[in-house]
């Protein structure tokens, strides 16, 4: 039975390339026509340069008013897309505001502490983590910082231990 397999399995590739170079192999149908450059240099009378300047000049004034009215009639619909766009903006932000507070327990430990929900991103300012289980508090210094998940956040050390929380470090002194 292998050996049945290698054949067909040759015979399919042979065929294959048979199949491959035939399409390729074939008289060309049609050919890509040549462009030549033309050096050749056209007069235009003098007379027929000032007609053609003058209707240029004509109809790119009218094109002018066109786009000029168009460009009025634009910043028109523009301006009150504009001021719909900013009343959205405003209840979005008054939206994600009261979320925000949702998510947020002003001082649970004292001026200067946060308890944020999990995942929530502390305010500027508000980096030292603290675990409310431990009662310790982990700064950017500490070796586990990234790892630890904050329960409250503090403003700095001393607001951390007004709050009655011990550095990360108190058992290794």
């Amino acid at each position: 039975m292998n050996d049945l397999n290698w054949w067909l399995m040759t015979l399919a590739f042979v065929l294959g390339l048979l199949l491959t170079f035939a399409m390729m192999i074939r008289r060309v149908t049609r050919e890509v026509p040549v462009n030549h450059a033309f050096s050749a240099r056209v007069e235009v009378p003098t007379s027929a340069k000032s007609d053609l300047k003058s209707d240029l000049k004509a109809d790119l004034k009218a094109d002018l008013g066109k786009v000029s009215a168009a460009g009025a009639a634009v910043a028109a619909g523009a301006a009150s897309k504009l001021t719909g766009a900013a009343e959205k903006v405003a209840e979005a932000a008054e939206q994600a505001v009261d979320k925000i507070e949702g998510l947020l327990e002003k001082d649970p430990y004292g001026p200067g502490s946060l308890r944020l929900a999990a995942g929530a991103v502390p305010p500027a300012g508000y980096t030292i983590k603290g675990n409310a289980d431990s009662m310790l508090f982990h700064g950017p210094d500490s070796p586990s910082y990234e790892q630890t998940i904050a329960e409250v956040w503090f403003f700095d050390e001393a607001t951390a231990r007004a709050a009655g929380f011990d550095k990360w470090d108190r058992n290794l002194k």
